[in-house]
């Protein structure tokens, strides 16, 4: 019985419920912390910040593990205990993952997964991707699909999986361009879902090794989304819109050669600043 079930009838939830209460409430709070942007740079602001983001999912770990502890002795019903369970190691697994602790964030999802959490096959493979241990990465993603569970996310999961290994191997062997192929493979199947994100995604990591192209392509994938959905998206769309005129004009060494050329002639032209 949760918490909020147990104040309509006006009576003391359980202490579990309650510490439940407090782990998500000290979760939502270190997660606002982690999304926090200076206005501007004051290193000893950030460095408190981050310390308290740090403490808070600290806790957080802390206060689930004692959840863990009292489960068996709990008064709790079974489902509910097996849900929490589930809950306890899925939620480990994000606030180690957010410090850094890579290792324990896999141990922790892997154990959600054993749980039935098999959303966390996403959340697996991009701690893999993180460990840099791309086969069980692609076996996570893949075994979401097979799960069918969170389609698009899996396939831009291995989008973003096969362009990292394609940049993995740059300076090996030619190998890197079918990796780079089955990148855009894989984001075009996530585009099915309608997953413009993953198409925002793809036209980054596309301009970051030159193929203005693909990355123009994906862009314009992405904008077809935002045009149809003005009313959420329409900061966006102005965003990619002007993100897509910097691509599609010449690059910014020919484009400061150009300025100075025209102040030059307009200089040498007798003519004057407005």
């Amino acid at each position: 019985m949760t918490t909020e079930t147990n104040r309509e009838h006006g009576e003391e939830a359980p202490p579990i419920e309650r510490l439940v209460s407090v782990a998500d409430a000290i979760f939502v709070r270190a997660t606002a912390l982690d999304g926090i942007k200076l206005a501007r740079k004051d290193e000893e602001a950030a460095r408190t910040i981050a310390e308290t983001r740090d403490d808070a999912f600290l806790g957080c770990i802390q206060l689930w593990r004692v959840i863990l502890q009292m489960l068996p002795t709990s008064e709790i019903d079974a489902a509910r205990r097996k849900e929490l369970t589930r809950d306890a190691h899925k939620v480990k697994s994000r606030c180690y993952h957010r410090i850094g602790n890579l290792d324990a964030a896999k141990v922790n999802i892997t154990k959600a997964i054993d749980a039935g959490y098999y959303d966390g096959f996403i959340s697996l493979g991009a701690i893999c991707m993180d460990l840099k241990q791309w086969e069980e990465a692609e076996a996570a993603f893949r075994s979401a699909l097979a799960k069918d569970v969170q389609e698009m996310r899996a396939h831009a999961g291995l989008g973003e999986l096969y362009f990292c290994m394609g940049t993995e191997k740059l300076k090996e062997d030619a190998a890197h361009t079918a990796y780079f192929v089955k990148a855009e493979e894989e984001f075009i199947a996530a585009g099915k879902e309608r997953f413009a994100d993953g198409f925002e995604r793809a036209m980054d990591l596309f301009e970051t090794i030159g193929w203005k192209d693909k990355a123009l392509s994906f862009g314009h994938k992405a904008r077809a989304f935002y045009e149809q959905h003005r009313g959420p998206y329409g900061e966006r769309l102005r965003s990619l819109d002007a993100r897509l005129r910097r691509l599609t004009g010449p690059d910014r060494r020919d484009r400061i050669v150009e300025g100075v050329g025209r102040k030059l002639g307009e200089v040498l032209g007798g003519k004057k600043e407005k």
